[in-house]
């Protein structure tokens, strides 16, 4: 990351997030350095799959990953993060108005079939359900012309998940992520 104010916001964000999780479990992790580490780095490599003026969806967003990191680095873009639980939804509201992130939106509620969460041209999600699921769930909030840029693991698993899809509905590509520690790949999902 090379813009020095999103850099800063980026600690910010991790640092409330770490002092957040101390009292409220959002995630997993338990150190700054592990959190930019793991789950920065990995958000970050979203970026060349976003243009400037993506309306962006993230189903499940959890702590804000990768939904605030995309949001900071993309600040013309507007990112909407969808989050079911409150505690969770509260933090995101909190780093929206703590960061000054006026092109981040927070909606606390599920993402179901037929919601009226709106169209956006770009819809990610990051250990949040089945590739098949996340379709179900969304459908009606891809543009047309839109694609699916989702975090997942292994290939094998991906495949797994790839035998439900609709090839005469969907094309997808599996792309291989920059991580040492363990196989992750996105796969970029558009409509036929």
């Amino acid at each position: 990351m090379s813009n020095p104010e999103h850099k800063e916001k980026i600690y910010q964000f991790v640092n409330k997030a770490i002092q957040f999780n101390k009292h409220h479990n959002i995630f997993q992790r338990t150190s700054a350095e592990e959190v930019l580490r793991k789950d920065v780095e990995e958000s970050l490599q979203i970026n060349p799959h976003i243009s400037k003026q993506d309306t962006i969806l993230d189903i499940g967003s959890g702590g804000g990953l990768p939904g605030v990191v995309i949001a900071i680095s993309n600040p013309k873009t507007q990112t909407h993060l969808v989050e079911s639980n409150q505690k969770k939804a509260y933090f995101l509201k909190q780093i929206k108005h703590d960061l000054l992130l006026d092109n981040l939106t927070v909606h606390n509620q599920r993402v179901e079939t037929h919601n009226n969460l709106g169209e956006f041209s770009l819809i990610t999600a990051r250990a949040f359900a089945t590739i098949e699921k996340i379709l179900t769930l969304s459908e009606n909030n891809l543009y047309q012309g839109g694609k699916y840029v989702l975090f997942k693991g292994t290939k094998n698993k991906i495949e797994e998940e790839l035998t439900s899809l609709n090839t005469n509905k969907f094309k997808y590509e599996i792309i291989e992520q920059d991580n040492k520690e363990k196989e992750r790949h996105f796969v970029v999902i558009k409509k036929t």
